[in-house]
């Protein structure tokens, strides 16, 4: 089997752990998206596909889904994760969704709390207070899950 993890992770990088601890628990390619390797992306031998960002401003990178659009997804099997403040899945609907009219199979949806500054972008209060319960993650108990997400999804899969 063949597998694939994409991410964009900016700021603290807090998705890129995510993407680093799949990578030490199968053996898979990662690509970080930025400027210069947007496309072309050959996904023709990958069993698996990973795609993976941090919420900015509410919603996963506007690069995933501008890459997830120039991608022949019909019949992949994909699966999505993420990194936020608040650490749930729900940010991830989007680009499942996306992902579904690309044809794109999904296996699986994993999220994790991420360490942000929230001076850097707002001067919301409660955007503040989350900040502080977010600080520290993703932390090696996220870490932990992680793996785990990522061992019991390949190991559905396989069967």
């Amino acid at each position: 089997m063949k597998y694939l993890i994409i991410y964009y992770s900016n700021h603290n990088n807090n998705t890129e752990k995510l993407a680093e601890v799949f990578a030490k628990t199968i053996p898979c390619e990662l690509i970080k998206i930025n400027k210069e390797n947007m496309l072309p992306i050959d996904l023709g031998d990958y069993d698996l596909i990973g795609f993976g960002s941090g919420v900015y401003q509410e919603n996963l990178s506007e690069k995933m889904f501008k890459l997830v659009d120039g991608l022949d997804l019909k019949g992949k099997n994909v699966f999505v994760f993420s990194t936020s403040g608040v650490g749930m899945k729900f940010y991830n609907k989007a680009l499942i969704n996306k992902l579904e009219t690309k044809g794109a199979i999904i296996r699986g949806s994993f999220a994790c709390k991420g360490a942000y500054r929230a001076e850097d972008f707002t001067d919301i209060k409660v955007f503040h207070l989350m900040s502080k319960l977010a600080d520290g993650h993703p932390n090696d108990k996220d870490l932990l899950m992680a793996g785990r997400f990522i061992i019991d999804l390949v190991n559905s899969f396989e069967k």
